[in-house]
């Protein structure tokens, strides 16, 4: 890596002086330098077959098409639009239509309590008998299939079956349900004037849903669900947040967090069965960032638990909520000592527009805790000791491009630091977050953003395969199945390849 940077530091020296000599003409000079940045980038130095230099030309041709109507009309430049803005035009888009067809490979960063879409959830689990809803202290909605103090329902709880009966239209009330747990507004520079407006309605979405997501047989619906939205964008595998809490079944009967992770193993299992080309999930144990250190220490305990017994499914720990609100990374290193040797740390951290504060600092501790990859590092490029570090350890930076554009971070997502991650080549992998609270399935948009908008413009195919093989290269599968995931990548990629060039994709 440091040769590189050697090199291209000596093209441009070189460039100069022979200008100045005249050895070589301007543009021969500025040509050099051209491609001595393109080979330093994301996917700069992989070379295409033939095959992939055709289907990268068709690419080329619909990507330039749309950046050149978005340059002439910046009001049609999805590419540099807030994604609520957008998502009309980029769903019209040939680059999409391609994204979509798209193997994808596998998505690192996703929150199980926000990976399915809300349409599906209202249209699902609001019609499942004895849904009940209720008001906390906060003014916000809580649903539950059961009536329990420990909700922290300020109101009655009424059924919503019922509420939707007296309402005025079922469709509208279930419009209304949905913007519970959506964030999507046509307004959202009006609705979230700040980024505390956002992160309250956001953190607010988790609130209502939580304890419905632990209802048995909403448990087992949702997370097939989960997978099937996963599939059906060409994703392969996922690694994914969460925890596990007790769960409950209409009776009332409660189950220790055990039964979660069967459950969901028997979900993944029963699934694979009828997708046999889906490799599976793995789980990263996910606690919130404000508890205390006691309350930390229990669910590493818990979590170290959990993994001996799953050391193959569940495989991390991380902590998440917002991280400029919730307790620095360094509070908690005593807490979490002794990880076993065959578990790995995967923090959040970097989230936020601050720099030289406790929150951008979390980037110091994760490196320096050995973090196995780092959950959106916003702000990583403020800080050359750091990233050189990432890039030197082959840390991969989770990057979630419409995430960190919703939640506040960046407007115009052509600003956006995984432009830097790209034109330094720092290990990177494109992530969803938490595609079911704005509107999107799997990862074709976030992957749209990223072709489009953080890398150059004139990057396709190379890119692409680059990003796409990442995300297996930086996943923790094992050796074994490793092997099998890069086997059936490169099966879906050469199928995919000559769909584009019969004309079945475009």
């Amino acid at each position: 890596m440091r040769s590189h940077r050697i090199l291209f530091s000596s093209i441009i020296l070189f460039c100069i002086t022979t200008i100045k000599g005249n050895f070589l003409t301007y543009e021969n000079a500025r040509r050099a330098v051209i491609q001595a940045e393109d080979l330093l980038t994301t996917g700069g130095r992989i070379q295409l077959n033939d095959k992939e230099i055709k289907v990268n030309e068709l690419f080329m041709k619909y990507k330039l098409e749309e950046l050149a109507k978005g340059y002439r009309n910046p009001d049609v430049n999805a590419a540099g639009l807030h994604f609520f803005k957008a998502k009309p035009l980029i769903e019209h888009s040939k680059v999409f239509q391609f994204l979509r067809r798209m193997p994808k490979g596998a998505t690192l960063h996703m929150h199980n309590s926000a990976s399915v879409s809300s349409e599906w959830v209202v249209r699902n689990i609001s019609y499942m008998p004895g849904l009940l809803r209720c008001t906390n202290k906060d003014g916000v909605s809580v649903l539950s299939f059961r009536r329990s103090l420990d909700l922290g329902c300020e109101t009655q709880s009424v059924y919503v079956a019922e509420e939707r009966l007296r309402s005025i239209s079922p469709m509208a009330y279930d419009r209304n349900l949905e913007k519970l747990i959506n964030l999507y507004t046509p307004v959202p520079e009006i609705e979230y004037p700040t980024i505390g407006k956002v992160w309250t309605k956001f953190q607010n979405m988790f609130t209502t849903l939580n304890d419905v997501l632990r209802y048995l047989p909403a448990y087992r619906a949702y997370h097939w669900q989960m997978l099937e939205e996963l599939y059906n964008d060409n994703i392969m595998y996922a690694e994914i947040r969460m925890d596990f809490k007790e769960l409950y079944d209409y009776s009332g009967r409660t189950f220790a967090p055990e039964r979660g992770v069967k459950e969901l193993l028997n979900v993944i299992e029963q699934f694979r069965y009828q997708h046999p080309r889906f490799l599976g999930i793995k789980i990263i144990y996910s606690t919130n960032r404000n508890v205390d250190r006691n309350r930390m220490r229990e669910q590493f305990d818990k979590f170290k638990q959990l993994h001996s017994a799953y050391s193959n499914f569940i495989v991390g720990f991380d902590l998440v909520g917002q991280e400029d609100k919730g307790k620095p990374l360094y509070t908690f290193v005593q807490s979490l000592t002794n990880l076993p040797p065959t578990a790995r740390y995967f923090f959040h951290a970097g989230e936020t527009n601050w720099y030289g504060a406790s929150t951008d600092f979390n980037l110091l501790d994760a490196i320096l805790m050995n973090t196995t990859r780092i959950g959106h590092g916003y702000a990583l490029m403020k800080h050359p000791v750091l990233w050189n570090s990432v890039k030197t350890r082959d840390i991969a930076i989770e990057v979630s491009p419409i995430s960190n554009q919703v939640l506040h971070l960046v407007w115009d997502l052509r600003n956006h630091p995984g432009g830097f991650f790209m034109s330094q080549n720092i290990p990177m992998v494109v992530c969803n977050d938490d595609p079911g609270f704005w509107s999107t399935k799997g990862l074709s948009y976030d992957f749209y953003y990223a072709i489009m908008s953080l890398a150059p413009n004139n990057s396709g195919l190379k890119t692409l395969k680059n990003l796409v093989w990442n995300s297996i290269r930086y996943s923790v599968l094992n050796t074994f199945e490793r092997k099998a995931a890069f086997a059936n990548l490169e099966r879906d990629w050469n199928n995919f390849l000559e769909d584009v060039l019969k004309g079945l994709v475009f």
